[in-house]
């Protein structure tokens, strides 16, 4: 991943189809794409903590909604290793390939409820995660998380961003 608007979106395409495709079995090569993107950022300390900082949020949700039975991990009552990985991957993509929505808020609320969403529908297609309540419940559960949860990893990178310039 890179800060090159091209190098990033294919870099979070390929850590997210070998997260979603082999689990924990890729958790080296994925480590190493995201250590890549930190190494060679213009700011690695900066990019590391809004990395840490998004990325925990995110998979707070995640550790939420599993918890509460809407995602159903094959061997684990937790989400997997990859899941936090892939996390850390997303919010890489935050102030880089996806930075025309964080001056964009009310079309970030539609895409990240739509866009969001949709990406857990294709990764139990592939059979990554399962979902306890059924495709519309579960659906309709992260339409309104991912509604919320994208425009607030925007406005928490954009904070600690403008922090680490102060």
């Amino acid at each position: 991943m890179s800060e090159n608007f091209w190098v990033n979106l294919i870099g979070f395409q390929l850590v997210w189809w070998l997260s979603i495709l082999f689990g924990n079995a890729v958790i080296l090569p994925v480590t190493f794409i995201l250590l890549l993107h930190i190494f060679f950022h213009s700011q690695p300390g900066s990019e590391l903590k809004v990395l840490f900082f998004s990325a925990l949020l995110g998979f707070s949700v995640d550790l939420s909604l599993t918890l509460n039975g809407v995602f159903i991990f094959p061997d684990s009552h937790f989400p997997p290793l990859w899941l936090a990985l892939l996390w850390f991957g997303f919010c890489a993509t935050l102030q880089i390939s996806l930075k025309y929505f964080s001056d964009r808020i009310p079309l970030a609320f539609l895409v990240g409820g739509l866009g969001g969403s949709s990406t857990y529908l294709a990764a139990a297609k592939l059979d990554a995660v399962e979902f306890g309540y059924g495709w519309l419940s579960t659906f309709l559960i992260l339409l309104v998380v991912w509604t919320f949860l994208y425009p607030l990893l925007i406005f928490l990178t954009r904070r600690i961003r403008r922090e680490n310039l102060a």
